[in-house]
């Protein structure tokens, strides 16, 4: 969390409603904690008439209305009227493409050429009005194209790409779609596509499933399409390809994507998708680029320094619409201060990538759709190494994070100060393969719906899992915990209803934790961002078991849910830091959970 900046409390309007005036400490600490990167997008304002040509590039205008593709198109007064025009031609650093508000254009943007470091090509809005909008009518593979290009900034369009579904049965008119589709197959590295304040909406995307069984199948929805025809659709899409599969050539690696302030509505298959080509297809040869054999596999050609921050992602008018942010073959990337609502299948997944972190998210009711079998909120899933789960409100989903490492027999993941509460069935999910660890620890976790808290079962048991320092709440008796030797419980505060608390938590806090409060919204939405603050209720007040109770966690992040340093006085229990601090304790832990950990057998 070292990179975290501080953020005016001006941003104030993120957390709208009456407050308790407990909660104002808190929130100014939690706003504080939330990096948020503020560029330089938004309406141009340009001077009509007036053409712009220095050694920053040529500015370049569209009018819909009254615009000529035989003028000049270098001025408001001369601008161009097509999409065709601006796709025939081939374009400069420090170059800009304005398209006029209040306008909409039908086909295909495709601009050529690139631009260089720091000097990016822009696509953006002049004039007074709502963001132009492009619409592929569903008769494009991608409404916005990038391929082989490079230093590209996009901001504030509107893009659908909607295919009529006519006289034909639901899912007949999904198809190879996308919204905004980025992608290269030339070798080597392209750099620095940034996506700023853009609306993607209701983009017919096919739904293809890497495995599952075939006689499955429904119109518009195909299992076992392996991995390269797989989960490639949707509203903001980054993909790795080849220009001949019998002959791949090397990997090209996307470098510095941004996808930010922008919202994605109904698209599938997907939101927001980074993926790498692997060679799955019959008659292609098989590169293993966009697949991870092991933690130091050589072959692995991931993408880099990859951001997704502060977008409102809603997928709850389709139901084709399944993972809202579908993180693969990433080294280096972050999710963080997303809104995730009505997803299906998963709200943030990362598969077959290294150093991700996911923070300050919040993700909520995910559901199943177009023959998925999951509803998390965040999924840490196959091959993944390295990846840091921290300060999410993750609620109202089918499960909350899920543990799903369960393709290799390698993975690491740290999940600390979350807020994971109501969801209907596991509020954490072990599903691991032996060989993978995942530590656990200093979590709310509350259960009002389930009978289960923490949940695995056979062979999924034979992972690593640590968890220490979790409130685990349930105003149902009897909830599960699941144990095994596999399993370490320390110094967890069992709370509500009687629980079947673990006989191996040799440190176990028993008690009503004093929660401040009830959660009970209202939720983020693309106006307020991820009300992190509707989760402020779960802190516990003076004299809680909580307080001072916990075990000392090397890797602890450095700052709780809201961005209060850890530890006060000594650790406590739960996603929230006491600042207050007591002597309520248990004294000095004869383990260090986090330094070097020992599996129990």
């Amino acid at each position: 969390m070292a990179d975290l900046t501080d953020l005016h409390l001006t941003e104030k309007r993120r957390f709208p409603g009456t407050t308790p005036p407990w909660t104002w400490r808190v929130m100014e600490r939690l706003l504080r904690a939330s990096a948020v990167l503020l560029l330089a997008g938004g309406a141009l304002s340009l001077t009509p008439g007036t053409a712009t040509a220095t050694d920053t590039g040529t500015t370049y205008y569209l009018d819909a209305v009254n615009g000529n593709d035989s003028a000049a198109g270098t001025t408001s007064a001369t601008a161009w009227r097509t999409l065709g025009k601006i796709d025939a031609s081939t374009f400069g650093p420090g170059d800009r493409i304005l398209l006029h508000a209040g306008q909409k254009w039908t086909g295909q943007l495709w601009p050529k050429g690139s631009g260089a470091d720091g000097r990016p090509i822009v696509i953006d809005v002049y004039g007074s009005g709502t963001k132009p909008e492009v619409d592929g009518a569903g008769q494009v593979a991608d409404t916005v194209r990038l391929h082989n290009q490079q230093y590209w900034d996009i901001r504030n369009l509107q893009v659908t790409n909607a295919r009529p579904l006519g006289g034909g049965r639901p899912g007949t008119n999904l198809r190879d779609l996308r919204g905004i589709g980025i992608s290269g197959d030339n070798g080597g590295q392209l750099s620095h596509f940034h996506v700023d304040g853009v609306d993607v909406r209701d983009v017919t995307g096919e739904v293809n499933w890497i495995g599952g069984d075939t006689a499955n199948n429904k119109p518009g929805i195909t299992f076992g399409t392996g991995w390269d025809r797989s989960k490639s659709t949707g509203g903001i899409v980054f993909r790795g390809l080849v220009a001949h599969p019998a002959s791949p050539g090397r990997p090209t690696i996307l470098h510095d994507i941004l996808v930010a302030n922008s919202t994605v509505k109904n698209t599938s298959f997907g939101g927001i998708v980074v993926k790498q080509y692997t060679g799955s297809n019959a008659g292609a040869v098989h590169t293993g680029w966009g697949e991870r054999t092991s933690a130091t596999d050589t072959g692995f050609a991931p993408h880099t320094q990859v951001v997704i921050r502060d977008n409102y992602i809603y997928q709850g008018d389709s139901a084709y619409a399944a993972n809202a942010v579908y993180m693969t073959d990433t080294r280096g990337g972050v999710v963080e201060h997303n809104v995730v609502q009505r997803a299906g299948t998963s709200g943030i997944e990362a598969y077959y990538s290294d150093g991700v972190t996911v923070q300050r998210n919040e993700v909520y009711a995910t559901e199943k759709k177009a023959g998925g079998a999951d509803s998390n909120g965040i999924d840490a899933d196959n091959a993944t190494t390295n990846m840091v789960v921290q300060g999410n409100f993750v609620h109202d989903n089918g499960d909350g994070i899920l543990l799903c490492q369960c393709g290799r027999n390698f993975g690491s993941v740290r999940v600390r100060y979350n807020v994971i509460s109501g969801n209907r069935r596991y509020q954490i999910y072990l599903h691991s393969n032996r060989g993978t660890t995942a530590h656990v620890y200093n979590n709310s976790v509350y259960n009002s719906r389930s009978n289960y808290l923490i949940y695995g079962y056979g062979a999924n048991l034979s992972a690593s899992y640590y968890l220490w320092n979790n409130v685990l709440y349930s105003t149902r008796a009897g909830a599960s915990l699941t144990t095994s030797p596999t399993i370490e419980y320390t110094a967890n505060l069992y709370g509500g209803a009687t629980l079947p608390v673990p006989s191996s938590d040799r440190r176990a806090v028993r008690g009503n934790p004093k929660f401040l409060g009830t959660i009970t919204g209202p939720y983020g939405n693309a106006d307020t961002g991820p009300a992190l603050n509707a989760a402020l209720p779960l802190s516990v007040a003076a004299g809680s078991p909580a307080i001072d109770t916990g075990v000392n966690v090397t890797d602890n992040g450095g700052v709780d849910y809201t961005g209060a340093t850890v530890y006060n006085r000594l650790p406590d229990i739960g996603a929230f830091e006491s600042q207050t601090g007591t002597a309520h304790h248990l004294g000095t832990s004869t383990e260090q959970p986090g330094e070097q950990p020992k599996r129990r057998m």
